[in-house]
């Protein structure tokens, strides 16, 4: 199950690279997470009508989750793919869970030990490879790639939101949460999406953006955030970070295949240090969450 999450996790990576702005980045997710939340509020919608109450009551947590979910992590996505590689973008994407770790002890002063400081640390330096490009010399001269940049805001972004999750209600399931999230986060996205339609280029319809929407909605919203979230619940946070290393892994090799992308040697190495540091983070002990992977 993780597994499979991962390799359709990363087909979104690909996806969005590949469609380079075909599908503007806002309506790409403002569309995924309405498919998404269609798709899902059969299988919730009693139980959601049963903890009405209890949802009103945490309404402002709801939508800072959305925000952070929807328009903050993942459509900032989209936005970075039209500026960058889906193997930069995955690389990136993979630092995650130590980003989490950080913002977690940032926040709540949840205290980490050795192991995790080093990994957050190799993470960081992972991180940082990428978006110079393996050139020590960009540092100097301020020469980061914007695309890249984007997606380590989008990152943060999203492990802010993972780290809330301790705050949820326990009688809300992971697949309710998902439908609120999906619904108050598009909710949100809704102005910015109709600005981005009348100024600057409505969703097309065709098939092509069709299929990619019930892709994206369906296959990677609803079922794989929900088997990695499944996972999460049913072996604890830390076996199921091993998520993050395929996703990265499984993005690089799509691109390779999919869309002629060049793996080289900066990559080769952002990966090993990145990897290596969440992998080493993962050791020490980590308050379980329900993170919802993008």
């Amino acid at each position: 199950m993780i597994v499979s999450g991962a390799l359709i996790i990363a087909s979104n990576h690909v996806l969005a690279r590949y469609l380079d702005g075909a599908i503007p980045p806002i309506g790409l997710v403002f569309w995924r997470m309405i498919v998404g939340a269609i798709f899902l509020i059969p299988f919730t919608v009693l139980s959601l009508l049963e903890n009405r109450q209890l949802i009103l009551k945490h309404w402002r947590l709801f939508f800072l989750m959305g925000t952070l979910f929807v328009p903050l992590g993942n459509g900032l996505i989209y936005v970075a793919y039209l500026h960058t590689t889906a193997i930069n973008g995955g690389l990136v994407s993979a630092s995650q869970p130590a980003i989490t770790v950080l913002l977690t002890w940032v926040l709540f002063r949840e205290l980490i030990n050795w192991k995790q400081s080093v990994g957050i640390f190799i993470a960081g330096l992972g991180v940082l490879w990428i978006i110079i490009k393996g050139e020590p010399s960009a540092l100097l001269i301020m020469r980061f790639n914007s695309g890249d940049l984007t997606m380590l805001t989008a990152v943060v972004f999203g492990a802010l939101y993972n780290v809330l999750i301790r705050k949820v209600p326990g009688q809300i399931t992971v697949t309710q949460l998902l439908v609120i999230v999906l619904l108050s986060g598009s909710l949100i996205t809704l102005p910015f999406y109709l600005l981005e339609t009348i100024y600057y280029s409505p969703v097309k319809v065709n098939s092509g953006s069709i299929l990619s929407i019930l892709w994206v909605g369906i296959a990677v919203t609803a079922i794989a955030v929900g088997m990695v979230s499944f996972s999460i619940r049913k072996v604890g946070a830390n076996k199921a970070s091993i998520s993050n290393y395929l996703r990265a892994l499984f993005t690089a090799l799509l691109a390779v295949v999919l869309l002629d992308e060049n793996f080289k040697t900066f990559h080769f190495q952002s990966m090993i240090l990145v990897v290596g540091g969440v992998f080493l983070m993962t050791l020490g002990t980590v308050a379980k969450n329900e993170n919802l992977e993008k």
